[in-house]
């Protein structure tokens, strides 16, 4: 089993398509203009990893399921003041299928239910195809939060999916879905802002359109699939249009050695190295926060990128 193990994950380090790759070499004009792949599915090897029972000495797998909540203090002068202490629980990447079954889709929506947030915020990437994505939405526990449950289009659940009935299956469950739409709510006297565009790979992102839609809202978080929407989102006006970015999609590298991570799902991987692989990013006057995610792709391994949820509290800081 330990050589089953370290034969996949030496697969899964150099296993992706090279040549896609380097079709996104340093310099190129922007990680957009190479055609999207097809999302990968589980390989045969991920689905026979994934029937073994977890134990430490397997520890890429036994780590694969371990989730772990992560809090963030998003301390910012743009938070109003009524906003400050407002709690948010973001999850993404969840991959419900052969590599995550059903009786994690309760956990992890207990979880969140537990966290008593003003707002459930779901990052897209609900099955391991558009079929489980579907099917997903049909088997999810309610999800309760104080002002609102949100959801956005991973490209797990775009590629070759109807996304009228994705979007018809969130309603059902009384989620609101953000698809280049916003939600905007008010808590005190002031309003925030959810909004996403639609799938960067799949979908028809319209940046524009959702800027102008929360153009007046005193705190905009936007919550595109991919870190890879960012750029274009800096580009439509001189300043961002939002104030926190969160983000899926990476997985963290869900491989890494020594906190590098070879292959992060992303066309800016050679572009920009791992600065959009995990964690919080101050940039252009903003936070992003990119997750690691709940679920995995392909083969059902994590080293040194633990599957994570997230509760955040946005807090007011002085200006300087």
């Amino acid at each position: 089993r330990l050589i089953v193990a370290a034969f996949a994950i030496l697969r899964f380090l150099i296993g992706y398509d090279i040549i896609s790759l380097f079709n996104d070499r340093k310099g190129a004009d922007s990680p957009m203009k190479t055609p999207a792949k097809r999302p990968h599915t589980p390989s045969r090897l991920g689905i026979l990893m994934a029937s073994l029972r977890p134990r430490r000495w397997l520890y890429p797998i036994y780590a694969a399921r371990q989730l772990r909540l992560e809090r963030h203090e998003i301390s910012s002068a743009h938070v109003p003041r009524s906003l400050s202490g407002l709690k948010l629980a973001y999850a993404s990447d969840i991959h419900y299928g052969a590599l995550l079954d059903a009786e994690r889709v309760n956990d992890l929506a207990a979880r969140l239910n537990a966290l008593e947030a003003d707002i459930i915020l779901l990052g897209g990437d609900y099955g391991e195809d558009a079929a489980h994505s579907l099917e997903f939405w049909r088997i999810v526990p309610a999800l309760h939060a104080r002002l609102a449950v949100c959801a956005v289009i991973g490209n797990h659940d775009r590629a070759d999916g109807d996304i009228d009935a994705l979007c018809a299956a969130m309603q059902a469950k009384s989620v609101t879905p953000l698809v280049n739409s916003a939600l905007t709510l008010r808590s005190g006297e002031d309003t925030i802002a959810l909004c996403a565009t639609d799938d960067c790979y799949w979908g028809e992102p319209d940046y524009q359109d959702v800027a102008a839609q929360v153009r007046g809202a005193d705190y905009v978080i936007y919550a595109p699939h991919a870190p890879d929407a960012l750029e274009d989102a800096y580009n439509v006006q001189r300043d961002p249009f939002f104030d926190l970015a969160l983000c899926g999609h990476t997985h963290g590298g869900q491989v890494t050695l020594l906190g590098f991570a070879p292959y992060t799902a992303s066309r800016r991987g050679l572009r920009y190295g791992n600065h959009y692989r995990s964690g919080e990013i101050e940039e252009h006057g903003v936070t992003v926060l990119v997750s690691n995610g709940v679920g995995t792709t392909w083969l059902p391994l994590r080293l040194g990128a633990r599957a994570q949820y997230h509760l955040i509290t946005l807090s007011r800081a002085r200006a300087q």
